[in-house]
């Protein structure tokens, strides 16, 4: 009887362990906001720190979310304080893994992305949230 319930026990507290959702810090966790969604699982939060990252972002299907402190304090000038810059090398962030609404992009200013059929977000079989953005200066071309 006791080895059933300290398995049990140990299995539970597994299950409890992977089920809490986690706040990844960009760039205090991981440098790169990429790095940080692909550390994620699903109910995860990505919370991006002031400033300019100059990537292009996929969230691979990631239910997540991702945003600047502007999800944590409601300020807006942090819209504008934290910038996607896609350095005009494709698209500034890829949502096509099926992800659904669940996954969401909030609070960041998404600029010069550039691609053929979507610059600043491109959305292809999925439904993310996007709420609370700032996106220009994006150059999507055929």
């Amino acid at each position: 009887m006791p080895r059933h319930f300290l398995l049990i026990s140990i299995i539970l507290i597994l299950l409890m362990e992977n089920s809490w959702p986690t706040i990844i810090n960009i760039p205090a966790d991981y440098p790169t906001i990429q790095q940080g969604i692909n550390a994620s699982a699903d109910g995860d939060t990505v919370l991006v720190q002031p400033g300019t990252y100059v990537e292009n972002i996929n969230f691979y299907g990631h239910n997540i979310v991702l945003g600047s402190l502007f999800l944590t304090t409601g300020d807006t000038s942090y819209i504008e304080q934290t910038v996607i810059d896609g350095d005009s090398t494709g698209r500034v962030v890829t949502f096509r893994k099926g992800e659904d609404r669940t996954a969401m992009l909030a609070g960041l200013t998404i600029i010069n992305g550039k691609d053929k059929l979507a610059a600043g977000i491109y959305c292809l079989s999925s439904s993310p949230v996007i709420a609370n953005n700032i996106i220009m200066n994006n150059r999507a071309y055929y």
